[in-house]
């Protein structure tokens, strides 16, 4: 009887000690779950914020372009894709010879355009930089601006972004 009562005891123990893990589990996962709540929370806040703020960024690409067009210094083109490319065999194959289609050399602030959409020899504005539309090997609404060297023209990679091109 002894020996039984003995074995009980132990359980009880046991019995009580893994009660208290799963009460200290329980607790940390409830913390746990707070805590993912909270960044999930601040998360679409933030994805909210982000949206304003892209349609707000949109209203006012088309309120410039109004304005720019309104002072007939800039023709809007459009949104189109961005890459980039640079002189190099790996980005111009065959025609890698340092040269553009216009006969120019190849490199910073210059861009390849499809010359049925942008005229060859305009001035194009992306973000604000200015380039000159010197190349081809791009077709549609797409602008390949030339980079120094071909690690940044992978850094690069594909974007879209406002294009307007001088209208003088």
């Amino acid at each position: 009887m002894a020996l039984a009562l003995g074995v009980n005891m132990v359980q009880w123990a046991w019995i009580a000690s893994l009660e208290d893990a799963r009460r200290e589990d329980t607790a940390r996962c409830r913390g746990q779950l707070e805590s993912a709540e909270r960044t999930r929370d601040l998360a679409v806040e933030r994805l909210g914020e982000m949206v304003l703020q892209a349609e707000a960024d949109k209203q006012a690409r088309a309120e410039q372009a109004a304005a720019y067009e309104m002072a007939g210094a800039y023709q809007y083109v459009g949104e189109c894709t961005i890459t980039a490319y640079c002189p190099c065999e790996e980005c111009c194959g065959r025609w890698a010879d340092g040269l553009t289609a216009t006969g120019l050399p190849a490199g910073p602030g210059v861009v390849a355009v499809d010359p049925e959409v942008i005229p060859l020899g305009s001035t194009v504005i992306i973000d604000g930089q200015r380039y000159l539309a010197a190349d081809t090997g791009v077709t549609g609404k797409h602008v390949d601006v030339c980079l120094p060297d071909h690690e940044d023209t992978v850094a690069h990679g594909v974007r879209m972004a406002e294009v307007w091109v001088s209208a003088e």
